[in-house]
């Protein structure tokens, strides 16, 4: 008799080999450009102003356009990789990150076409995030599934922030701003790679019954299992909702879950982006130099990178990403309660770090969360519509800080604002322990991805 085995079994208990390194790798190499293409808009916009001299009204569509177009993204990937698989809407995003670099770097010639263009390449930045943060973990190994998840996103998209800061401050102030999109136009590598190589999602093949697939890319996983995998039979995933459905998310099963992913994303990066876009002026505006407040900007995000892969280890550690993100988001307050305290340069360096390491190490874990709140067939859905709402965070951040800023310029004023949106983002999330993900199919007891 044939052994039948589960396929979502095999991955989740295979041990980090080969082929999680490769397909790790080059996953990072997609997040460092996708990092590089979400934060240069910051040393682009400057340059852009001088050389057309936008009205302030234009330089707010020309930012607000980037934003809009990753919205659109985040929900358009999630209708599209439930049903056409992860591989292949990841290969299309990257390659129209391409064309928009290609297009931005050699074509645009008017603020108005800069800004049509920085809607494309933010919907491909949309697309990339969301969909890779489920490609990770429908690959990650169960037991170590936050450490390489986080690892894997969070240091090529640090890396990729870091480099845009390189990039603007070195070519871009030299060649001009076009120099910026010709680098992101290396993009085409990865695209081209990644066409090549990369794995389609496990889970996805399951629900589609490809068998053979799955045989093939068990034996790349676990090479020591080979002959078992070429005589055994393989479970078939079940889809109990409908693929791509909207309406799922909000039935009764995953109504909970969602309410708590899209209220918790949007503290989360309501802070995060209010944050980093007011840190510059507020920090200048106590008594830093320029030069100093864009330093502040890099500190923040080498201070992501490492609070990220910590939390990923908290959360593999005490076996609960609930745990780790009350632990992140309430240290991330205090944080921002000591710099409305203390204005001295050795305390602010110190604080502005902390507040880095923990803000963006709880978003890590977060993004594990919502991911693995849904069942596969919804998954990409799920996220796609999540990281979409939490993006709307991201965008009142910095308006409603700047009406806080006019209100009360005192920048301890908004330093507590700010605490306050990450308590209650604590608070949020201690709601989640009981919206775990329900195993779609059968499976040993306590072998299951639940968002814990």
């Amino acid at each position: 008799m044939k052994t039948m085995l589960n396929p979502l079994d095999e991955v989740g208990g295979a041990p980090i080999g080969r082929f999680h390194w490769t397909f790790g790798i080059l996953i990072g190499f997609v997040m460092l450009f996708d990092g590089y293409d979400l934060f240069n808009a910051a040393y682009v916009i400057p340059l852009v102003a001088k050389t057309w001299k936008p009205d302030p009204t234009m330089v707010g569509i020309m930012l607000s356009s980037g934003i809009v177009g990753l919205s659109l993204g985040s929900v358009l990937q999630g209708l599209l990789a439930d049903k056409f698989g992860r591989r292949k809407v990841l290969v299309a995003a990257l390659f129209l990150l391409t064309i928009c670099n290609v297009i931005l770097a050699l074509v645009v010639t008017s603020p108005w076409s800069f800004a049509f263009s920085r809607m494309a390449l933010g919907t491909a930045l949309g697309m990339i995030t969301p969909l890779v943060i489920t490609y990770i973990n429908e690959w990650a190994p169960k037991k170590q599934s936050n450490t390489f998840t986080i690892w894997t996103f969070q240091v090529g998209f640090s890396l990729g922030g870091i480099s845009a800061g390189i990039v603007g401050i070195t070519l871009g102030q030299h060649f001009g701003w076009q120099s910026i999109y010709i680098v992101g136009s290396a993009s085409l590598l990865v695209a081209i790679y990644g066409w090549l190589r990369l794995p389609e999602s496990i889970q996805f093949l399951a629900l589609r019954g490809e068998e053979e697939k799955i045989r093939k890319l068990l034996c790349k996983l676990r090479p020591d299992r080979t002959q078992i995998y070429r005589d055994a039979g393989f479970i078939n995933a079940k889809a109990a909702e409908k693929r791509g459905s909207i309406k799922v998310l909000l039935s009764q099963k995953y109504r909970r879950a969602t309410l708590i992913n899209w209220v918790s994303g949007f503290l989360s990066l309501f802070c995060i982006h209010g944050l980093t876009g007011w840190l510059p002026s507020m920090v200048i505006q106590r008594g830093e130099a320029v030069s100093s407040a864009f330093a502040y900007g890099s500190l923040i995000m080498v201070a992501s990178l490492f609070g990220g892969m910590s939390s990923g280890w908290f959360a593999d550690k005490v076996h609960s990403r609930i745990k780790a993100m009350v632990v992140w988001y309430a240290a991330a307050a205090v944080a921002m309660a000591f710099l409305a305290m203390f204005s001295e340069r050795y305390m602010m360096i110190f604080f502005v770090a902390a507040a880095g390491f923990f803000v963006f190490g709880a978003q890590a874990v977060l993004n594990n969360f919502q991911v693995m709140s849904y069942p596969t067939e919804v998954r990409g859905t799920g996220m796609g519509i999540a990281v979409g709402v939490n993006r709307l965070g991201g965008i009142m951040g910095p308006f409603l800080i700047g009406v806080l800023h006019t209100i009360n310029s005192d920048p301890s004023t908004t330093f507590i604002g700010l605490g306050v949106a990450l308590l209650l983002a604590a608070l949020s999330v201690s709601l989640g322990r009981a919206a775990t993900l329900q195993p779609r199919t059968p499976a040993p007891e306590g072998n299951s991805f639940a968002a814990k």
